[in-house]
């Protein structure tokens, strides 16, 4: 199931782990006694996997679709290469989707596109082949807020949030369902989110969505693209076995995060590898849920959202 949302007001990127945990925070909500179990499905195997959000453009009535820059090993000379060229294509975070199916069936090399450079079109960080008709960009803004003293309506502190404004571009991600009972309780929560608003600041205006629900045929060429190599769409964080299959030949970026409850518990930091990281591909599930919360529970969610990948020879 793909999901298209076009942000309505500042909006935030929104990686898996936040995703799975508004989507959790909505389930317990709508069914309280569902979501319990849903956490226990999750201890053993996912019964549905979901990407991080990634931009989309609407270009005559079609979505244009884009997903992270694949993080590849480079066993080549690329001394040769021509500095602006790579200086242009380090810029990239996002391939449009054309791209990305050519390099993960081998049919195309991240040498062959900065040799190449100046026969595609990047608009931000943002590559694709074909020229857009429509104008779209994003940025990132910085907002100051304060505290209001509620005595006197006298100003106490000043503080700064974040969110992005997007132009002409929309966002999605993918859900995966390997137990289709929770289609309808997933459906129900992102329609939750859309009523309450998507992330912090929700009470200021901010976060707030429409969306679209759509089965599309990509779904299923992603998830059952065959390759020695898998790329994934989510943050992973890997299990004590999946650790022992990460060799030298795969290519990943690692990052980490501290999250902090509602009531404001700081909870157990815990470690990923990113989106577009690259990793051998021998079994159906990666990853884990991830116990974080000290004093209360909560869990992160890990596991890879993997897509079959070919290395080009």
């Amino acid at each position: 199931m793909l999901v298209y949302l076009k942000p309505l007001s500042l909006f935030p990127f929104v990686h898996s782990d936040t995703l799975f945990g508004a989507i959790c925070s909505a389930v317990s909500e709508l069914f309280p006694d569902k979501i319990d179990e849903m956490i226990e499905d999750f201890r053993s195997k996912p019964p549905f996997i979901v990407s991080s959000m990634f931009p989309c453009v609407k270009d005559k009535d079609e979505y244009v679709r884009f997903y992270p820059k694949i993080i590849i090993t480079n066993s080549r000379d690329i001394s040769d290469i021509n500095a602006i060229s790579l200086k242009k294509y380090k810029q990239v975070n996002y391939i449009s989707e054309d791209i990305f199916l050519e390099i993960i069936s081998g049919s195309l090399s991240e040498e062959e596109i900065i040799r190449n450079i100046d026969d595609y079109h990047i608009y931000g960080d943002l590559l694709t082949k074909n020229e857009t008709s429509e104008s779209f960009k994003y940025n990132e803004l910085i907002l100051p807020r304060n505290t209001v003293n509620r005595m006197d309506n006298s100003s106490e502190s000043i503080f700064y949030t974040n969110g992005y404004q997007f132009k002409g571009m929309n966002l999605y991600f993918i859900v995966h369902f390997y137990d289709e009972t929770y289609r309808p309780i997933i459906e129900s929560a992102i329609k939750f989110l859309k009523d309450r608003g998507f992330g912090k600041d929700i009470s200021v205006g901010k976060g707030q969505f429409d969306y679209k629900l759509c089965d599309d045929v990509i779904e299923k060429t992603l998830l059952e693209n065959s390759g020695s190599y898998f790329v994934t769409l989510s943050r992973y964080t890997p299990t004590i076995s999946n650790i022992k299959y990460i060799n030298n030949y795969s290519a990943y970026e690692i990052s980490s995060k501290r999250g902090r409850s509602i009531q404001g518990e700081i909870r157990k930091q815990f470690r990923f590898f990113t989106e577009g990281s690259t990793f051998p591909n021998y079994e159906k599930y990666y990853g884990q849920i991830i116990h974080s919360g000290i004093h209360t529970p909560a869990v992160e969610y890990g596991y890879a959202f993997p897509v079959g990948y070919n290395k080009c020879d």
